[in-house]
């Protein structure tokens, strides 16, 4: 089975579920491709990949959608930053600072999340793109280069000098869905799924944690 993610993170939900899996089906290989959320769509609709894991929800006229886990929204702090030792911020507390996104990943969700939360500011919010991995971007924080939007999982993968503080006024989780093409009505997906919504109801991974 072949599957897209934004990114695998050690301890995750989507870590968790895919250990489960590969216990209780040992027989089902599964092959991995990261990339942005376009990037999983059209792969899907090449028949490149049996199902994506990916940041928000979705609704598209040829693929089936899930809603499969949530976490907190939290933002990504060089550990000498002004806000690093705070419990928590508000979105008008970033509101001056600079924002580091990826081009690939879950770069194009971020960049259009903080343009939400502070449009009608002004100067508007400085966000730079670079063409990264989501561990370079991280020590891009800690270097001093600027901030950057992660869900809370990444708690369970701590990057030396990044500290992560949760958004207080951030309305919303994170959704992370599940999409694949409708045709695919094969058993392997179908008990991916299925294990998927059992482990989110009986919160018994790590990552489900956030999932509330």
């Amino acid at each position: 089975m072949r599957i897209g993610v934004h990114g695998l993170i050690a301890g995750s939900f989507l870590d968790r579920l895919l250990t489960r899996y590969r216990e209780q089906y040992p027989a089902i290989a599964l092959e991995m491709a990261e990339g942005s959320a376009r990037d999983g769509i059209m792969h899907l609709r090449d028949r490149k990949l049996d199902v994506a894991f990916l940041v928000g929800t979705f609704e598209l006229p040829d693929c089936h959608s899930r809603r499969i886990w949530t976490e907190p929204l939290v933002v990504a702090l060089p550990s000498n930053h002004r806000l690093a030792r705070r419990t928590g911020v508000e979105w008008a507390d970033l509101a001056a600072e600079t924002f580091l996104v990826r081009h690939g990943g879950t770069g194009p969700q971020v960049h259009d999340h903080i343009i939400l939360r502070l449009a009608g500011g002004w100067p508007p919010p400085a966000i730079h793109r670079f063409a990264v991995e989501r561990g370079t971007l991280l020590s891009m924080v800690a270097q001093g280069f600027g901030i950057t939007l992660l869900g809370a999982a990444s708690q369970l993968s701590p990057t030396v000098g990044v500290l992560l503080v949760p958004i207080i006024d951030e309305p919303d989780p994170v959704v992370f869905s599940a999409v694949w093409w409708p045709n695919n009505r094969g058993a392997a997906l179908r008990n991916l799924l299925t294990l998927a919504s059992k482990m989110r109801r009986t919160g018994t991974t790590i990552g489900s944690a956030f999932a509330k």
